[in-house]
């Protein structure tokens, strides 16, 4: 075949390639129909901080928890196999001390096991032997797919 005549080579479509916010909604709007993710209800009244460095609950509290359940779906996706300690240091934040320098905090755990421990539930996630959690195949498979239509939309509207 001739150049001319070859077929283009389709765009790779898994997570390392897709905008994470943009990966990020669309997952969470798909965890919306698993029944088993559900938010709790403290975090429906807005009690739980989602860390101690901050002074306010997230605004919008019912969104975060699916928000966030997206967010780990994808940092599993990324690092294979991560314990919550890792996801603390990950999702943690610098504490302001007014006039004495910041120090850094990390995120609430019982936010993250809760979320780890409805994924676990819905089938997405397992627990790895003393190495934290990882994705199981349907976890891996619904991941490419929502990754997958990403790319597609936006090769679509180019």
């Amino acid at each position: 075949m001739s150049q001319s005549q070859q077929k283009p080579v389709p765009p790779v479509s898994n997570v390392f390639a897709v905008d994470p916010t943009a990966f990020i909604k669309k997952t969470a709007n798909q965890l919306k129909t698993f029944p088993e993710i559900n938010p709790p209800r403290e975090v429906k009244l807005g009690l739980w901080k989602t860390s101690c460095a901050r002074e306010l609950p997230p605004e919008n509290s019912e969104e975060f928890w699916y928000i966030r359940s997206a967010s780990l779906l994808r940092k599993l996706a990324l690092k294979k196999r991560i314990g919550v300690s890792r996801l603390r240091k990950l999702y943690g934040c610098h504490q302001r001390n007014g006039v004495k320098p910041p120090h850094y905090r990390k995120c609430a755990g019982k936010i993250i096991r809760r979320c780890l421990q409805q994924l676990e539930k819905a089938g997405l996630v397992q627990i790895e032997k003393a190495a934290g959690r990882k994705l199981t195949s349907a976890g891996q498979s619904l991941i490419d797919k929502i990754a997958h239509d990403i790319v597609r939309e936006t090769a679509a509207s180019k």
